[in-house]
């Protein structure tokens, strides 16, 4: 019984993440679609802006263009300290009622949505987009969920169907330790395989 609530709460996760995804790609494809006279920006403004996020996105999918240029060590250590931080936030949701893991996992989602929409619309193919996020974001994808599914049995807790001594049966330590590895492995793909496939597509954009 207990696996399948876990299993339920996991699922919960991944559609609110999904949910937050479509949102971003909405958001960005509606803004795309307006006249030019509604938009905020002029037109060269916009496309220029676009044209910087495609480049952020073939960079990295998940950030690591804010890295750019620097050792893959140091590129892996920004990256998993971001992750491990998103990771932690999300299990906070045992004390706010799963608040904070609700909200951790829309934004997250929206911030991935958006780098897609922009990216597929300044010219990057769909399939190099996907081929940035998928090796490394699997993983970090199904680690936040369970993280996910653990803050948002926060919510019980505050209601009163669930006691402390019934969350320590979900092993709040190995849920630590997965997050610790799953996640050091993800950033290590991220940090290496990503910024080379990235780095392929650059120079095959700009022969």
């Amino acid at each position: 019984m207990q696996s399948i609530k876990c299993t339920g709460a996991f699922l919960l996760s991944a559609l609110v993440w999904l949910g937050g995804s479509a949102l971003g790609y909405g958001v960005v494809a509606w803004a795309d679609s307006l006249p030019e006279s509604q938009k905020a920006l002029p037109a060269a403004a916009t496309m220029a802006d676009d044209e910087a996020a495609a480049d952020d996105a073939l960079a990295a999918s998940d950030g690591m263009a804010q890295a750019e240029g620097e050792e893959p060590l140091d590129v892996f250590l920004f990256i998993y300290g971001r992750n491990a931080t998103v990771y932690l936030w999300l299990l906070a949701g045992l004390l706010s009622a799963g608040v904070v893991t609700f909200l951790v996992l829309v934004a997250n989602g929206l911030a991935l949505g958006q780098t897609v929409a922009l990216a597929t619309q300044s010219g990057a193919s769909f399939g190099n987009v996907m081929d940035l996020i998928l090796p490394h974001g699997i993983l970090e994808f199904g680690a936040f969920c369970i993280a996910g599914a653990i803050g948002f049995q926060g919510f019980k807790l505050a209601m009163g169907r669930v006691d402390w001594s019934s969350v320590r049966t979900y092993r709040l330590g190995w849920v630590f330790a997965f997050g610790v590895v799953a996640l050091a492995v993800a950033a290590g793909v991220e940090a290496v395989i990503t910024a080379d496939l990235a780095a392929s597509f650059d120079r095959r954009n700009t022969v």
